[in-house]
């Protein structure tokens, strides 16, 4: 958040979109304490504030969300909107373009994930990203996979299957790991098979983009592939 307290202390503007990458509790609690102590705009009932916590944000919450963008403010100032999501679906993600586009006077969002691997570029495109959390590189696990025998892929994978069943990870977990043997892959001297790995990584990732895909079996997939 320091990025965006010492930017708004310096011009007394916010941009009008921002997405906050990392730890989605921590990040939260920053924002809030951010608009309550240097925006001095209050978070309890107040009809210009919209905070929403979504597992998988759909298409839907999309258009609730443009129709809510669209009231106009109860009060002179600010409208801000406070938006959690482990996941946005593509239609989503599309839906909301025009949104971010063309924002309505006096109006900021901020969207909180814990990564930005699934964001489309068109929507990239229209929102300050920032990462209050660095991506923790889990080591060395992309070398790690490409080096180790089926069952030690199976046993990483399950790791991160377990995570998402028990809600301590989710999808996007699943594509920063896929990034990462991407990565290990491109360290690699080329080859005609290493090409052949790249692609076959990078279709797995575009399945996960997908609304409900079976993460564990596109991931046993890539054990299985490479």
């Amino acid at each position: 958040m320091k990025e965006i307290l010492d930017s708004f202390k310096r011009t007394g503007n916010l941009h009008h979109a921002y997405c906050l990458i990392g730890d989605i509790p921590t990040i939260k609690d920053q924002v809030e304490n951010f608009l309550n102590r240097d925006l001095k705009f209050p978070l309890q009932n107040n009809p210009d504030l919209w905070s929403k916590e979504y597992k998988v944000f759909k298409i839907d919450d999309s258009r609730a969300l443009a129709e809510k963008h669209q009231n106009k403010t109860m009060s002179p100032g600010r409208k801000i909107f406070v938006l959690t999501a482990n996941f946005m679906t593509k239609d989503a993600q599309n839906s909301l373009l025009k949104i971010f586009e063309e924002p309505t006077a006096d109006t900021t969002f901020f969207l909180i994930m814990p990564s930005d691997s699934t964001l489309l570029p068109t929507l990239r495109s229209r929102l300050m990203v920032i990462k209050i959390v660095s991506d923790e590189i889990r080591g060395n696990d992309g070398t790690k996979f490409l080096n180790g025998s089926i069952g030690d892929r199976l046993k990483m994978i399950k790791k991160i299957t377990d995570g998402i069943a028990d809600e301590t990870m989710d999808k996007s977990s699943a594509i920063d790991f896929l990034k990462e043997i991407e990565s290990a892959i491109g360290k690699r001297k080329k080859e005609r098979k290493d090409l052949d790995k790249v692609e076959k990584v990078e279709k797995a990732i575009s399945y996960l983009n997908d609304e409900a895909p079976s993460v564990k079996m596109i991931l046993e997939y890539v054990a299985m592939a490479l």
